[in-house]
């Protein structure tokens, strides 16, 4: 039995279900940050080695003593009317697939508020400053290998100043959990040990998604995801490198666990277009780690359909998941 992924609908079991307590074996061992990226990443030496562009009306990038943290300067970086935003990159070294970078910076807004945009080769986050220096840090995961990367900064809210500071980009060495060692898996950072690289988080309220050395199943870390008090849900998704077609046979895994017990979970491929269809299989939850595995099939008449692979929490409170795995079985 297929189920869909629309999330009103009332989980039910599947008849192959397979459930194995499973739990996370040894000591974590924390990432490895090597060093430093790039050049001049303090402004010590004012903007060299950085460029600035902007698309704003009035945007500036200037290196001021009034914007230090750390030794005698630091960037202001003011986004003014209109176009996307006020940035400063440069060119980094080549990386390898599948590695994974450390980003870091020292932010402070001007009023607090301010939204900054923090990039490498296509991978990163955003965030919201305060009116105090904070240092904001991100593990990011880079699945393909390039000769030609940038790191980028932007600071995307109009009329707006964040002063930065202390910007290092480096390289991590990243313990690997079972998702990242299983053979076909069409999941980059599917043990969650890159922090949520390569995932994107979506909720219906205030719920939340991080990771945690406390959640891991295996290897360093695994995922923490919370529902809000107003419902809606709680997911994170990514889209699988390859399209599926009509008939295809994928086998999804994950484990899971919760902070009572019983919490609705779910996990499915979902197409990432209204509607959101796609075969979903059931996750049942215990307050111990369970290994949850099945089969399911693409029954819709798709054609090289772009799709994702999305784990769900329905109900409040949180869960901990690891080791998220999607095998093409057949054909």
């Amino acid at each position: 039995m297929i189920h869909r992924s629309i999330h009103w609908r009332t989980w039910s079991w599947l008849g192959a279900l397979a459930l194995v307590l499973a739990t996370g074996c040894g000591e974590p061992h924390a990432p490895k940050v090597g060093d430093n990226q790039l050049v001049n990443g303090s402004f010590e030496s004012k903007l060299s080695g950085w460029w600035a562009v902007t698309d704003s009306e009035g945007g500036t990038a200037q290196v001021l003593s009034t914007s230090a943290d750390v030794g005698a300067l630091g960037l202001a970086l003011f986004k003014g009317t209109g176009g996307w935003g006020s940035m400063v990159g440069q060119e980094t070294p080549p990386h390898t697939a599948k590695q994974t970078y450390h980003l870091r910076a020292r932010l402070r807004g001007a009023k607090g508020g301010e939204r900054v945009s923090i990039s490498f080769h296509g991978q990163g986050f955003e965030v919201e400053t305060g009116s105090q220096w904070q240092t904001v840090e991100r593990l990011v995961f880079l699945p393909e290998a390039s000769d030609n990367t940038t790191a980028l900064l932007s600071v995307t809210t109009d009329n707006a100043t964040v002063h930065v500071d202390d910007v290092s980009f480096a390289p991590a060495e990243v313990e690997r959990g079972e998702a990242d060692k299983a053979s076909g898996n069409l999941v980059s950072n599917g043990s969650f040990e890159s922090g949520l690289g390569m995932w994107n988080f979506w909720s219906g309220s205030d719920g939340q998604a991080d990771t945690s050395a406390e959640a891991r199943g295996s290897g360093y870390a695994g995922l923490v995801l919370r529902m809000g008090t107003g419902g809606g849900g709680s997911s994170v998704k990514q889209m699988l490198p390859e399209p599926v077609r009509s008939g295809e046979v994928y086998r999804l895994e994950v484990r899971v666990r919760g902070a009572l017990g019983g919490e609705a979970v779910g996990m499915c491929l979902q197409v990432n277009e209204e509607p959101w269809d796609g075969p979903c299989l059931p996750v049942p939850v215990t307050t111990e780690w369970g290994h949850v595995t099945g089969e399911v099939t693409i029954e819709e008449p798709f054609q090289d359909q772009p799709m994702g692979v999305m784990v769900s929490l329905f109900s409040e409170g949180s869960v901990q998941v690891d080791d998220v795995i999607v095998v093409r079985v057949q054909p």
